[in-house]
């Protein structure tokens, strides 16, 4: 234990594990400040399919899509796939010319722990 005695003037010292809940300088993660950009063009959607998996988007992930965003070619895109009559995704620059571009995906989000499994 270290004496008071041996501890400068001005200094604090702290023995334990810190209290997180005491540490006002800690700010919360705000998902929508992280995830959204244009808040009333932004839409979420479930993405069912494997054909992204290779790119790390796999099925049953959110989609975040912003429709404000004009679309670049490398972008990720979710088109009206008329034909079928469903959204579809692609990068923008493999879209059929058919397909009518509806937004941009900005990043997906990936439960790991699915709601409403077991407790074991």
């Amino acid at each position: 234990m270290l004496e008071q005695q041996n501890v400068p003037d001005g200094v604090s010292v702290h023995t334990g594990f810190p209290n997180p809940a005491a540490d006002k300088s800690l700010q919360t993660l705000d998902f929508n400040q992280l995830l959204i950009q244009h808040g009333a063009s932004t839409y979420m959607f479930r993405v069912r399919g494997n054909e992204w998996e290779t790119a790390g988007v796999f099925d049953g992930d959110i989609a975040v899509v912003d429709r404000a965003l004009n679309p670049r070619k490398d972008d990720v895109a979710v088109w009206w796939d008329e034909t079928r009559g469903e959204f579809a995704i692609s990068q923008y620059a493999r879209m059929p010319q058919a397909g009518a571009c509806w937004g941009v995906v900005t990043s997906t989000i990936h439960q790991f722990r699915k709601q409403g499994g077991s407790r074991g």
